[in-house]
């Protein structure tokens, strides 16, 4: 019998994922079939213009391709995509997209993080130089979904340091080459977890990677380099926290685990002494305890969406939206929206017009995963629909979405 299971982001030293039957957490899975971009199935007929990109990582030792065609109906494998080899029965510790046209990828296994340029029809071709040698990653524990991150520019890399106490900062060149930033690793209070740019790329926030009790704050230099802001690590207890596009403000959670009913919004002091200081402004009571949250990317964006694992931990709550205005967080209508996919981790394409829910599911008796990817049109006043079929494939990985440039 298939059993949801707790498909979790690691903050406590374990591997990204760790999939159980039930509860029983910790257990490890076997992947089987040829994952994302080769099994998922699309509906709908017709033609039409790409409007995204999907890319995961297949513990067989692939990154898969899998394109969205809303005008046509279809989310599936992309068309003649050849699927560049990376570390095999290697989940990764972060995946993200840089510029709409650079697609990087993690792994601790060996220590490295791979890069490809992303073609106009999804294809994907080495970067001159990848892997880039990442030794500091090996034996490193998995410490969030947000432990790759790139600025809203695209033109630096921050990846945590989950067994040490730092941050490394890459440059991102005009063909993709990774350049190492002066300075790096920048020294963090705490073992770092999740990491958040606010949305103009000012300041970087780190969480700590288990039992967060700190965020701290670092001014970004137009090199790169890392200067902490003035009183910083601030004592808020979150495991994630995401920019909103104007620059004013983080959202963050708790992270689910300790039962807390909220999304917390804090303001970013824009100028003075302690420029990048935040304040918290509100507690939002939510209907589930968020694990994760989606903040909408694109410039008027005010959308937030939460992600919540059910009480039983046997599956995933209803996702819930949020919209930002003036400083303060209100429910969207139709929330929490159920009878659409749902999952523990959201992603929004660049444009803040589709939302992608990831779950997965573990068969008790084989261990056999299966995961789920999404597809959610997100509406003017934040209501969600689900006008095409969500992709299902036997894999489990990190993965990122893009539009096409």
């Amino acid at each position: 019998m298939m059993i949801a299971a707790l498909a979790m982001i690691s903050l406590a030293g374990c591997d990204h994922y760790n999939c159980a039957s039930g509860a029983n957490f910790g257990s490890g899975c076997t992947s089987s079939g040829s994952g994302l971009g080769t099994t998922g199935t699309g509906t709908g007929t017709g033609s039409g213009a790409i409007t995204a990109f999907a890319f995961a990582v297949d513990e067989g030792g692939t990154i898969d391709g899998y394109t969205l065609n809303a005008t046509a109906g279809t989310f599936q494998a992309t068309s003649g995509y050849t699927a560049p080899t990376i570390p095999l029965n290697d989940q990764g510790s972060g995946m993200v997209v840089a510029q709409e046209q650079f697609l990087y990828a993690a792994f601790p296994g060996t220590g490295q993080i791979f890069g490809w340029s992303i073609g106009s029809g999804g294809s994907l071709t080495t970067i001159s130089g990848s892997p880039f040698s990442a030794p500091y990653m090996i034996g490193s524990p998995s410490a969030g979904n947000q432990s790759l991150i790139t600025n809203p520019a695209g033109t630096l890399l921050f990846a945590s340091n989950a067994s040490g106490q730092g941050i490394y900062v890459y440059q991102i060149g005009s063909a993709g080459v990774l350049s190492l930033v002066s300075g790096s690793p920048f020294s963090t209070p705490f073992f770092p977890g999740n990491l958040a740019t606010d949305g103009l790329g000012k300041y970087l926030y780190v969480a700590t990677n288990t039992n967060g009790s700190q965020i701290a704050a670092y001014a970004i230099g137009t090199s790169g380099a890392l200067a902490p802001v003035v009183s910083s690590p601030f004592s808020y207890p979150m495991l994630q926290v995401a920019g909103d596009p104007t620059g004013s403000y983080l959202i963050g959670t708790r992270g689910g685990f300790s039962g807390d009913s909220h999304l917390y919004l804090f303001s970013i002091a824009q100028s003075g002494s302690n420029a990048g200081a935040i304040t918290q402004l509100e507690a939002v009571p939510t209907t589930f305890a968020p694990y994760s949250i989606a903040v909408q990317p694109n410039a008027s964006g005010n959308l937030v969406y939460s992600f919540s694992i059910n009480a039983t931990e046997t599956g995933y709550n209803p996702i819930e939206g949020y919209q930002l205005s003036g400083g303060t967080l209100t429910a969207v209508s139709g929330s929490p929206f159920s009878n659409i996919s749902d999952g523990f981790w959201g992603q929004f394409d660049q444009s803040g017009q589709f939302l992608f829910p990831y779950s997965t599911v573990v068969n008790g008796g084989t261990g056999v995963v299966t995961s789920t990817l999404g597809v959610l049109d997100v509406g003017s006043g934040g209501a969600l629909t689900q006008p095409i079929s969500p992709a299902t494939f036997a894999t489990e990985g990190f993965w990122a979405v893009t539009d096409p440039q």
